[in-house]
C-alpha cells in the first residue's frame, strides 16, 4: 500500500465514565442502564429516556439527573415506590457507587467508575433542596403540547408529526391528566405556568 491509499491517522477519543445501573433482579436482571443523559425518566414505558423493562415498575417510575458530577433519583409517584439501599426515600436523593436502588421490584447497583477510580469514599450528602418542577412530559407529550400552542388542530398536529389523528387525541388527553386541566387552552396556560411552554 503507498502513503496515498492509506488512511489518515486520527486523534485517539477521550473515554469518559458513564454511570450506570445493573439490574441484578426481576425481569429486567441483567440489563444495564447507561446514564448518558443531564436529565431524563426511567419506566417500562417505550418513550422514557431510560426504558426498564420490568411489569413491576411503573410506566414513568423515576427521574434521573446529573448534577455536579452526582447522579440523583426522585421518585415520580410511582405505584411500588423507588428504594436506596432497602430505605423507601421520598423527594430526590443522591446515590453512590455501590448503592441499590430498587425500582418497584426490580432491583439496580448503581456504579459510577469515576468514583472507583478515584477509590474516593462515598460522598455524604445530608440534605437534597426540594426542587419545585412541574409535571414530567414525554418527548413526544411536549411536542404536542408545543403544536397545541401553535393552534394546530389534531389533524394538523396527526400530520406533522407522522401519526394517528387518534393517538395525538391521545397524547392531549395524557397532557390534560399530567397538567390537570380539562382541555387545549387550559394545558396552554398550565404549560407557560410550569416552563414547559
Amino acid at each position: 500500500m503507498s502513503a496515498i491509499d492509506q488512511p489518515a491517522p486520527q486523534k485517539a477519543q477521550r473515554i469518559v465514565p458513564v454511570p450506570t445501573l445493573r439490574c441484578t433482579t426481576g425481569t429486567a436482571s441483567g440489563t444495564a442502564i447507561r446514564i448518558d443523559q443531564e436529565e431524563g425518566t426511567l419506566g417500562r414505558r417505550e418513550d422514557n429516556t431510560y426504558v426498564l423493562a420490568d411489569p413491576q415498575v411503573s410506566r414513568v417510575h423515576a427521574r434521573l439527573s446529573k448534577r455536579g458530577g452526582s447522579v440523583i433519583v426522585a421518585d415520580l409517584g410511582s405505584s411500588g415506590g423507588t428504594k436506596l439501599n432497602g430505605e423507601k426515600l421520598e423527594g430526590p436523593f443522591v446515590v453512590n457507587h455501590g448503592d441499590t436502588i430498587s425500582f418497584g421490584t426490580a432491583e439496580c447497583r448503581f456504579e459510577d467508575p469515576a468514583a472507583a477510580a478515584n477509590n474516593e469514599a462515598p460522598t455524604m450528602v445530608f440534605e437534597v433542596p426540594e426542587i419545585e418542577t412541574g409535571p414530567s412530559l414525554s418527548p413526544r407529550q411536549q411536542q404536542v403540547l408545543e403544536l397545541i400552542a401553535e393552534g394546530m388542530t389534531n389533524s394538523e398536529i396527526g400530520d406533522q408529526l407522522g401519526i394517528t389523528e387518534r393517538t395525538v387525541k391521545a397524547y392531549a388527553q395524557e397532557l390534560y391528566d399530567k397538567l390537570g386541566t380539562r382541555n387545549r387552552a387550559g394545558a396552554v396556560a398550565e404549560g407557560v405556568k410550569n416552563g414547559l411552554l
